[in-house]
């Protein structure tokens, strides 16, 4: 047997979203490949399924992808999750995908739940078609030049950032973007679920007076046609 690597997308914080097709894929599996343990734990158990993980991430991925591949080769079923929703789109993954393919692996996808498309879809700007950023450079002179090639862009961009940079990065959005209207997603599908709307500057005066915690996304409107 070939065998087959599930690519499934896991919930980005309530655990009611994910799918049948995910559990029932996850309870057939002989092994979960996941980017942090805890996380991965934490929804199995949850799930009532006890598999084998074999955690993966930015750091050890690419040298331990073909052992993996090898291993779902000799005819075993794996499931790639990541921490939180899509696998391979800002978080590992895309070795081990890569890797069963050169193996003769066949790689198969569980679609699931989507922080990018989530905030679209909430955010309120008129938007036919986006792009997605992810992570902007940490330090502030590459993020900066990064926002620079950006700026001309005419649809929506999302970014997802640390509570810690939020604001940083609002401020170079400002000075590379202008006064655009901008959308801050905070803590997606959990309790504390909001949505904040309005120009950068608006932002900037909001996030400025409270205490910044949680998982941000952002989307900057573009500059339109």
């Amino acid at each position: 047997m070939d065998g087959v690597l599930y690519v499934v997308g896991t919930p980005i914080g309530n655990l009611k979203d994910i799918t049948l097709r995910a559990i029932e894929v996850m309870k057939d599996a002989d092994l979960i490949v996941a980017e942090n343990r805890e996380r991965a734990l934490k929804l199995l158990n949850h799930l009532s399924i006890h598999k084998p993980i074999i955690t993966i991430n930015s750091y050890n991925e690419e040298r331990r992808a073909k052992s993996i591949a090898r291993q779902i080769g000799s005819g075993k079923s794996g499931v790639l999750i990541s921490g939180a929703g899509t696998p391979c789109i800002s978080d590992p993954g895309g070795f081990v995908v890569r890797a069963c393919y050169e193996e003769g692996v066949e790689v198969k996808t569980v679609p699931g739940p989507s922080a990018a498309t989530g905030a679209i879809s909430i955010c309120g700007l008129y938007v036919d078609r986006f792009f997605f950023y992810g992570f902007l450079p940490q330090r502030p002179g590459k993020k900066r030049k990064a926002l620079r090639d950006l700026s001309s862009f005419p649809y929506p961009i999302i970014f997802f950032e640390s509570p810690r940079k939020l604001l940083e990065t609002l401020r170079c959005v400002r000075v590379e973007f202008g006064n655009r209207p901008v959308v801050v997603v905070k803590e997606m599908t959990k309790i504390y679920e909001q949505v904040l709307r309005g120009s950068v500057d608006d932002l900037i005066a909001t996030l400025n007076d409270i205490e910044l915690k949680g998982e941000y996304l952002m989307i900057v409107d573009g500059m339109g046609k």
